[in-house]
């Protein structure tokens, strides 16, 4: 799977253009502002819809213009998949997707080309909250059984509905109601997050030892906290309704449900420290870069490909050492983007890269 040409217009800041990408790996190169950032997100926002950047997606739309368009060919195996991604803005971004003439629906076009991006933002991995480890793990749940895409939305919506139920007062059969949607498809949530975070655990630890750990093996592990696991699905779902049931009479007074999946967390914990009150700047990347990886290779091995892999800024925290085991273990994975403002720090571990330098928006290679 990889990327062979990318058609860029009215995206962030960079100026329109058609690019034809080799299939190995290519240094960004530019000062700060040069577009780096924005040429990857648009190959991020192709293969995944999102952007590795925290922000709104109306930031994607280039100032003084109604929208953008991408126009991506893709290769996967002998087939070239046409994909095209157009954004609109108003008051909200407004995306239409397709794939040659015929459109999509996001569930539809996700699994096509998958992206692993790497960022400066991946430190909310290790710093953030639980929100940042849960969307992780539901995006490799996603690649590797696609029905969690619209188990999600189904708890999403559930979820919704008994929020607003909380906030207006309703009796307490309506509630119940939500409280048996809630408690199925949480069940079924839950058990595609753990079957995804098996083969994590194992990948993981494979990771840190190829990018040189300096540290003890940080655990990786599940933090269910309605204690609804371990068990059959129709005894996790009961263990979920009963706990909505008796937090029913709290979440009144606050509005809003503080019992089911969207409250867990996916810990890292050193020594039985949380690894983020002991590890450093670098240690945290590295950490939170293992654990990228670590997905990515569970993807080759269930699903047998391996996504392309784009990777900002990705000298930033990382010292010389550590920054040739990133950058050796990338060489390994096909096809690769990495950008920096700073040649001599990564081209000499790049020796067999493709070297495009960008400015103002525009990339010469």
């Amino acid at each position: 799977m990889g990327l062979r040409a990318l058609a860029v217009r009215g995206f962030r800041n960079l100026k329109e253009q058609e690019l034809t990408f080799p299939k190995t790996t290519v240094a960004i190169l530019g000062a700060n502002g040069a577009g780096k950032t924005s040429l990857l997100e648009a190959v991020a926002v192709v293969g995944n819809l999102a952007s590795f950047r925290p922000g709104s997606p109306l930031s994607w739309v280039q100032h003084g213009t109604a929208g953008f368009q991408l126009a991506a060919t893709v290769v996967r195996g002998e087939a070239e998949l046409p994909l095209l991604v157009v954004g609109r803005a108003g008051r909200r971004l407004h995306r239409q997707l397709f794939r040659g003439g015929r459109r999509l629906t996001a569930a539809e076009y996700l699994s096509l080309f998958p992206v692993a991006a790497f960022s400066p933002a991946d430190r909310l991995l290790i710093w953030g909250g639980p929100e940042e480890r849960r969307r992780f793990l539901d995006r490799l749940s996603f690649y590797l059984r696609p029905e969690t895409y619209l188990v999600l939305q189904s708890y999403r919506q559930a979820l919704r509905q008994r929020n607003a139920g909380l906030q207006r007062g309703a009796a307490d059969p309506e509630l119940e109601a939500f409280e048996q949607q809630l408690a199925v498809l949480g069940s079924r949530l839950l058990e595609l997050r753990l079957a995804a975070l098996a083969p994590l655990e194992h990948a993981l630890v494979e990771e840190l030892d190829a990018l040189e750990w300096p540290l003890s093996r940080p655990i990786l592990r599940y933090n269910d906290t309605d204690a609804a696991s371990p068990g059959s699905s129709a005894e996790v779902a009961g263990r979920l309704r009963l706990a909505l049931a008796r937090s029913r009479r709290r979440e009144r007074a606050r509005a809003h449900t503080l019992v089911g999946p969207h409250r867990h967390d996916l810990e890292l914990v050193l020594a039985g420290v949380p690894v983020r009150e002991v590890v450093s700047a670098g240690q945290g990347k590295l950490l939170a870069t293992a654990l990228k990886l670590a997905a990515m290779a569970v993807l080759g091995r269930i699903r047998k490909y391996m996504p392309l892999v784009v990777f900002d800024d990705v000298d930033a925290e990382l010292d010389g050492r550590a920054l040739a085991c990133v950058l050796r273990r990338l060489g390994g994975h096909g096809q690769v983007l990495v950008s920096s403002a700073h040649e001599a720090m990564i081209l000499p571990y790049l020796k067999d890269a493709v070297v495009w330098q960008i400015s103002d928006g525009v990339v010469h290679g």
